[in-house]
């Protein structure tokens, strides 16, 4: 049974979903606060963060809701005392509230010569190039075979990686741990998002998937990132069989927008032994 009423979806904010989900995995004895007895409810309360941060709970509250502020680097640097974020953490929060260079809206992007001269001389290695967006650019013949035909009979939409992770069907079956290879794309797009955060085409990316598949709304304030997690991902091929695959990322100088992503059998296995519909 299907409902009429559209899904309303928040509209994304990178800093306060960080700092929502950083109070939410704190428990007030992390932060040397008594519990109080009968105090049940996990993570801190946003009282508790602002009088750490010694700010008042009303200019915190605007904060983690995505009101247009600007907090000033002390305040910064308050919250991220507060939370207990470590160096790394401490300087994402930073880049969140400082947020990133304005992008002319939109710009086209084009797979060069170049490159797809260079994935197809990867092949039969998988390889395949994205934008900014997460456009899939270009692909080799068997990232098509074991991904996507991201440049068949598909529409602009669907030739997007981060929605082939988070809302296509054939994603599910060849990811043996789909959920977090999709939660963690999700969490990876975030950072490209706090890049670009005038250009609107970013946005209606998300709105389209969290429509889509609303469980990535709940990916999407998790904020549960780790680098070198995806790396190696396990495929499973339309035989049943399993094999790992080591992710290169190459990132292109001169347009530090568009990646070259390329895949590699993992040491006990040898894609020349893996067997495709070709």
């Amino acid at each position: 049974m299907t409902s009429d009423v559209p899904l309303r979806v928040r509209t994304p904010s990178p800093l306060g979903d960080y700092l929502r989900a950083r109070r939410q995995a704190l428990a007030p004895e992390d932060v040397g606060i008594k519990r109080a007895k009968g105090r049940r409810r996990t993570g801190l309360r946003r009282a508790e963060v602002a009088e750490l941060a010694h700010i008042s709970v009303a200019y915190y509250s605007f904060i983690e809701r995505g009101r247009d502020l600007r907090p000033s680097k002390g305040v910064i640097d308050s919250l991220a005392r507060a939370l207990r974020l470590p160096s790394d953490e401490r300087a994402h929060l930073h880049s969140l509230a400082n947020g990133g260079a304005a992008r002319r809206a939109s710009e086209p992007e084009i797979l060069s010569e170049e490159l797809e001269e260079l994935i197809d001389s990867i092949d039969p290695n998988p390889a395949y190039v994205v934008g900014a967006r997460w456009d899939v650019l270009g692909a080799n013949h068997m990232a098509r075979q074991l991904f996507s035909d991201w440049e068949g009979k598909r529409t602009k939409r669907e030739r997007n990686l981060l929605w082939f992770y988070c809302c296509d069907p054939a994603a599910r079956t060849l990811f043996v741990d789909w959920e977090q290879e999709a939660a963690d794309q999700l969490a990876l797009f975030r950072e490209a998002y706090v890049r670009h955060p005038d250009d609107a085409s970013f946005k209606r990316i998300l709105d389209e998937i969290f429509r889509t598949n609303p469980a990535a709304v709940e990916w999407w304030e998790r904020h549960d990132t780790d680098p070198t997690r995806g790396r190696t991902k396990r495929i499973r091929l339309d035989n049943g069989q399993v094999v790992q695959l080591r992710q290169l990322v190459l990132q292109v100088v001169d347009e530090p927008d568009i990646r070259v992503i390329s895949y590699f059998a993992d040491a006990d296995g040898d894609l020349d032994d893996v067997e495709l519909d070709l």
